[in-house]
């Protein structure tokens, strides 16, 4: 009985860290991520603030210690298979905006799959750090710098 509750809790974990076995895509998953996340942010575009920073804490509350989890499933330290932590960066990308209009998701996306790539510091640290915190704030670094470089972009 143990055996199958454990195995269910796997493939839960699994279902939600892939974002519905999304990141199981065989070349580029954390691409993938990163459109699934602008194709969420652009649907919850036009909740308030608070709704969408309500969506964002709670996905990461729970992504941080289901990564840490799944990545020791998938015996590798921050699998690619793994992209909720994209999501979860594109999604704090367009937090503070509203009204963008549909050409900036594809600018927000272009941007953060930029910084996701570099690690730029402190996304470095994190990157090379171990567990679910590691992994998820690499991408909310990426995502922040996102939406500093689209702040600076739409006042211009």
């Amino acid at each position: 009985m143990h055996t199958n509750n454990t195995n269910m809790k796997d493939f839960f974990v699994k279902l939600f860290t892939t974002c519905f076995g999304c990141g199981f895509f065989p070349i580029f998953p954390g691409v993938i991520g990163a459109v699934l996340g602008t194709i969420i942010a652009y649907l919850i575009h036009p909740l308030s603030f608070y709704n969408k920073f309500f969506i964002i804490f709670f996905l990461f509350i729970l992504a941080v210690p289901l990564t840490g989890e799944v990545e020791r499933l998938f015996k590798k330290k921050d699998c690619p298979k793994i992209i909720i932590d994209e999501v979860i960066g594109v999604l704090l990308a367009t937090l503070w905006f509203t009204n963008l209009p549909f050409i900036a998701f594809a600018l927000v996306l272009l941007i953060f799959l930029l910084f996701d790539a570099t690690k730029i510091y402190p996304a470095i640290v994190f990157h090379k750090s171990s567990g679910g915190l590691g992994i998820v704030m690499d991408d909310v670094v990426a995502g922040l710098y996102t939406a500093i470089v689209l702040l600076i972009i739409l006042h211009f």
